[in-house]
């Protein structure tokens, strides 16, 4: 049952991937040095993206988390959401000025999911993360980084609940000698994007 749960899950996540990577606005990574194009993701694309949603009024999502006197910690600034796939994680890791997560003077409100930070973006990663394969301008795989403000798309539940855990004992569905029993999820869900603006799918390259 622990399985069947965990692919409606994963399916519910797929959806909303699936929807963002054919409705976003895209952006190119241009400043890194693979001279590939999309280039892999550097600060200055970061703050290019940021730059544009500030353009179009987007509202940060989490809050600054101020410095304290720990070793080690670094300040976050406001910051929007950006999910990607955990095929970032490297590039993540050599962005000038990245903050993993454990170096946030305070992780009391972070995700397990989250990576770490720069500027004014925090990084979520999943294995469901969107990847184009072989698009770049070298035949090279593609990320495709959704970096979204507040409320830049939601998901639409079905009325009276998210949904149905179907579970059937041995003796049902033509199991007269009943040794088989079934379970698994039914669910309706739609998702968009509520602002073309508040949405940017950040491509990037060196996955």
């Amino acid at each position: 049952m622990v399985t069947k749960v965990t692919e409606w899950r994963e399916t519910q996540d797929s959806l909303v991937r699936d929807s963002l990577e054919s409705s976003a606005s895209v952006v190119n990574c241009v400043g890194g040095s693979n001279g590939d194009l999309p280039t892999e993701m550097a600060l200055s694309d970061t703050d290019d993206i940021v730059t544009i949603l500030q353009n179009n009024s987007g509202e940060y999502i989490t809050n600054m988390i101020p410095g304290e006197l720990k070793i080690g910690t670094s300040p976050i600034g406001d910051a929007y959401g950006c999910m990607l796939t955990t095929r970032m994680i490297p590039v993540l890791n050599n962005l000038q000025g990245f903050v993993r997560k454990f170096q946030y003077p305070n992780v009391s409100e972070t995700l397990s999911t989250e990576w770490g930070g720069v500027n004014n973006i925090r990084f979520f990663v999943s294995e469901q993360g969107s990847v184009t394969p072989n698009a770049s301008l070298a035949g090279n795989d593609i990320a495709n980084c959704f970096v979204s403000a507040k409320e830049g798309y939601k998901v639409v539940w079905q009325a009276g609940g998210k949904a149905r855990f179907i579970y059937l004992p041995p003796g049902y569905n033509n199991d007269p000698c009943m040794l088989r029993h079934t379970a698994g999820c039914s669910f309706y869900q739609g998702s968009c994007i509520t602002n073309d603006l508040w949405v940017q799918n950040l491509r990037s390259t060196g996955i």
